[in-house]
Parts: structure tokens; C-alpha cells; sequence
């Protein structure tokens, strides 16, 4: 049995690795941007006087499978099928762009100053 784990299962999972490895640091730059907005969600529902419950979390896990299924199927249509355009990029910075609109609103509700607007002022 570990024979034929180690003969088929590791070169499956060593070419799996190498054909999404350009994919992982947008990976890991999202789920970055996704805990930080974890977190400052739940300092903002403080903030506002709410109850912190499990209910409202959930939808982040779900978010966050999201995401990276999103990241995962663009890499696979920008090397097979769209090698014109940086589809992966587009579809990340996408998802960037929602998770720092996010951070931004839960930085206003926590200290009720915007940072785009402290941003875009100067």
C-alpha cells in the first residue's frame, strides 16, 4: 500500500504543486488581505455595540474557499485557454480590490476616518 502511494500519489501531487505554484503567492496575498479583514470586522462589530457570534464568521470560510477556487480556475483558463491576456491577474486583483474596500469600511466604522479618502486627498 505505501509503495503504491509513494509511486503514484507523490508524482501526482509533485505536478499538481508545480502547475499551480505561479498561483500561490496571489494565494497567499488574498488569504492575507481576507484574515485582515477577519479581524478588523471583528474589531468593527465592537466598535458598533454587536455580538460577536459564530453565525456571522462563517461566511468568511465560504468566502474564502471562494476566492482561492476563483485564483486556481483563472490560472488554469489563463495557461490553457486565454494565453493572451493575465487572467489571473485581473480575477486577483479583482479580489484584492474587495477585500481592501472592505478593510476600508471597517477602518471607517472603527475610527471613522476612510483610508481611500485619507489617500486620495493627498
Amino acid at each position: 500500500m505505501r509503495d503504491t502511494l509513494q509511486k503514484y500519489l507523490l508524482p501526482v501531487a509533485a505536478y499538481f504543486i508545480s502547475y499551480f505554484s505561479p498561483a500561490f503567492p496571489l494565494m497567499l496575498a488574498i488569504g492575507f488581505f481576507l484574515v485582515m479583514d477577519f479581524i478588523t470586522g471583528i474589531m468593527a462589530a465592537q466598535k458598533r455595540g454587536e455580538e460577536i457570534l459564530s453565525k456571522k464568521m462563517r461566511p468568511t470560510i465560504t468566502k474564502g474557499i471562494g476566492y482561492m477556487v476563483a485564483i486556481l480556475v483563472a490560472h488554469v483558463f489563463q495557461k490553457n485557454f486565454l494565453t493572451d491576456i493575465e487572467v489571473l491577474k485581473i480575477v486577483s486583483g479583482l479580489i484584492a480590490f474587495i477585500e481592501v474596500k472592505s478593510l476600508d469600511e471597517n477602518f471607517r466604522d472603527i475610527t471613522g476616518k476612510s483610508l481611500f479618502k485619507q489617500f486620495l486627498k493627498k
